[in-house]
Order: C-alpha cells, then sequence, then structure tokens
C-alpha cells in the first residue's frame, strides 16, 4: 500500500477544460485550458501583494495586474489536439497576451482561475469535497 505522501503525489486534481473557442484568435481551432497548481497561484498573489501604485505614471499599477493576468493565461493555454503549451516560454505569453483584447484575457483568467478552485471559500471547497473521500474513491 502506497504512503500517505505517494498517493498525494499521484492524485489527478488539477482540472481541465477542453473545446474553448477563440474565434477572435484563430477560428476553427479548440484550446484546452487547465488549472493551475497552488505554486503558481502563490506566486500570483505575491505579484499582486508586491505590487506598487507609481502615481507618477497614469495607469502602472493596472498594467502591472493585466500583465499577471497574462502570465496566468501564459501557463495554462494548450493546444487541444497536441496538449502543448501554446506559449511554452511564459515571458513571451505575457508579451503577445499584453497586446490582445482585455475581455478574452480577462475571460480566460476567469476560467483559469475557476479550474484551479481559487474562486470558492473554504468552506464551499470542504462541502465539494463531502463524499469524495479515499473510502469513496477506492
Amino acid at each position: 500500500m502506497a504512503s500517505l505522501k505517494d498517493q498525494i503525489r499521484a492524485a489527478q486534481d488539477i482540472k481541465t477544460q477542453d473545446d474553448v473557442e477563440i474565434p477572435e484568435w484563430v477560428p476553427g481551432v479548440k484550446f484546452r485550458v487547465r488549472g493551475l497548481p497552488s505554486s503558481d497561484w502563490e506566486e500570483y498573489q505575491n505579484r499582486l501583494s508586491k505590487m506598487r501604485i507609481d502615481t507618477g505614471k497614469a495607469g502602472g499599477a493596472e498594467m502591472q495586474l493585466r500583465s499577471n493576468k497574462a502570465l496566468i493565461v501564459a501557463k495554462a493555454l494548450y493546444d487541444q489536439e497536441t496538449d502543448e503549451l501554446v506559449f511554452p516560454d511564459p515571458r513571451e505569453g505575457v508579451a503577445i497576451l499584453g497586446r490582445k483584447n482585455a475581455g478574452i484575457v480577462n475571460g480566460l483568467f476567469n476560467l483559469v482561475r475557476h479550474l484551479s478552485d481559487d474562486d470558492k471559500s473554504f468552506e464551499q471547497k470542504v462541502k465539494d469535497a463531502e463524499g469524495n473521500s479515499a473510502g469513496d474513491q477506492l
């Protein structure tokens, strides 16, 4: 019997959504969007908490926030046919996505957030987990 650590390591808990179409970018192509692991969300939250508002530069804080959303999207957007990241280099992804429609990037960000369960309260996560104990899954 595997140890608890090994069972946790092996658990497939990252959600995905297939058949995501973005006709404004590539008509007829279907993307896979994956939720992100805890470490990527912590990095995102840390960037937000470190964000400084530059009063001498209009929109400085807004631009920082937008590029953080682009980074999350760049790390989560896959070609559904090949299961390869669309942006293997996240910096290049941020540069490209930073010049795309903010509504589309924001919509994809919200989807990644949902797939990562970051849009739920702790109480909701516990409620969702009820009935999904190891005894039920084995």
